[in-house]
């Protein structure tokens, strides 16, 4: 078993909400979030892809830059980036050994629970960007906010996306329950960025009591001409037009955050930043994105039904034209039928597939629960629903078929030999 495969072992112990554990392993590691310059990052869509903006634009400013998201693609290694550049196995190996061990003496010394899978990451993660000594790591939240075990942190800034529903097993099934988890990673004293939210949310964030920057009202930003070349304007700068490599409006928004983030980044680092450089240059896979001409196939990791809505809005207003047709694959604890709602009437034909991960739904499972949402799927291996839908798409010009429900359904096409892992490369 190599210490990848260790590692894992440890998600059959679940999500375990509370600080305590994670406060005891920075403890033990005499605090290596301390060393860091951080920027925090919670929400519940957006946040990667605000996470990535960022993080192109502070490296083409030329600072070392640390990056830890969740989840991967392809590689475990992903999670873990300097400077756009995943860990490499041995490095990663090492850290897994070395911080597993650590923590679980330092939880057995206080008499704790044993460290979960992700609070494990995020220690390698914290571990991993002070040794590298990064000028500013970019951290996203694994889930929620206040118990996420990144939330040891004392931020540069705080960084609130859109908030939505999702994994309301754990945070809550209303938007102000939601909210509250959220809002857990806003620290007294430092600056507060948020995207455009519901009135709702937006209360829940001001009972706070710090000030909030909302990205709508600092930031705007308009779209010249398709598919995404667009003009962002501050009350500090306005940039010059550019074109933005991810597709669609709510990338608009991810802009408009980001560029607030970094809007007080360079405020506080008394820096200017290579805005139009970096957001030029910005890559972040699996969204909305393209990976075959002929046949035409795009994929997309909207998993939930927020970002169902924002596929439907995007498939509107790129693909008007195109009749298109769908592969999906689910986890378990996904609203499949919400989100399959939001665009089944843009489907000629689907096919449900297996997720063959944890918590992932069988073919027939998938099938059953996005025909209580209106789509009727085929239930059949990735293989055969690829090689299904590619041949549709080729029957006739102007189709065009996405791949969409999780983003793990993207390491499942590189491992069946459908796709190349090197198109889902970060820099």
């Amino acid at each position: 078993m190599n210490a990848v495969e260790q590692l894992y072992r440890r998600t059959a112990d679940g999500i375990q909400p509370g600080l305590e554990v994670m406060e005891a392993l920075v403890e033990a590691l005499d605090h290596p979030e301390r060393s860091l310059a951080i920027v925090h990052v919670a929400g519940t869509n957006g946040k990667g892809s605000v996470c990535a903006m960022i993080e192109s634009v502070l490296r083409a400013s030329g600072l070392k830059t640390g990056l830890y998201t969740s989840p991967h693609l392809i590689s475990f290694q992903e999670r873990f980036r300097v400077n756009g550049i995943s860990i490499s196995e041995k490095k990663l190996n090492r850290y897994i050994l070395a911080l597993e061990a650590e923590a679980d003496a330092a939880c057995e010394e206080r008499g704790l629970r044993r460290a979960t899978f992700f609070e494990i990451s995020t220690l390698i993660a914290l571990q991993f960007f002070a040794d590298e000594q990064v000028d500013v790591a970019i951290i996203e939240t694994g889930m929620g906010g206040r118990w996420d075990a990144t939330n040891v942190v004392y931020p540069l800034c705080s960084v609130i996306t859109k908030i939505g529903m999702d994994h309301t097993e754990f945070l809550g099934d209303t938007l102000e329950a939601i909210a509250v988890e959220k809002a857990g990673i806003i620290k007294s004293g430092r600056p507060v960025i948020s995207a455009p939210q519901e009135a709702c949310v937006r209360a829940v964030l001001e009972k706070r009591g710090e000030p909030i920057r909302y990205s709508d009202e600092s930031v705007g930003v308009r779209l010249l001409a398709g598919p995404q070349r667009v003009k962002v304007e501050t009350q500090e700068r306005s940039l010059s037009a550019f074109d933005l490599p991810l597709l669609g409006a709510a990338q608009r928004e991810n802009v408009g955050v980001a560029v607030t983030v970094l809007d007080v980044l360079s405020e506080i680092l008394s820096i200017e930043l290579a805005f139009v450089e970096g957001l030029e240059q910005v890559r972040w896979p699996g969204r909305l994105m393209e990976v075959s001409r002929d046949p035409s196939i795009w994929l997309d990791g909207s998993h939930n039904p927020q970002g169902g809505a924002v596929l439907a809005e995007n498939l509107k207003a790129c693909f008007p034209d195109r009749e298109i047709s769908f592969i999906v694959g689910f986890l378990e604890d996904k609203d499949v039928a919400g989100y399959v709602r939001t665009w089944h009437t843009y489907a000629q034909r689907a096919w449900a597939v297996s997720l063959l991960c944890r918590r992932g739904l069988a073919a027939e499972e998938a099938a059953l629960r996005a025909g209580m949402g209106g789509l009727s799927a085929k239930a059949c291996s990735l293989k055969a629903a690829w090689q299904e839908a590619s041949a549709w798409a080729q029957e006739e010009a102007g189709r065009m078929v996405v791949v969409c429900g999780s983003l793990y359904l993207m390491e499942a096409c590189v491992e069946e030999g459908l796709l190349h892992a090197e198109l889902f490369q970060f820099a």
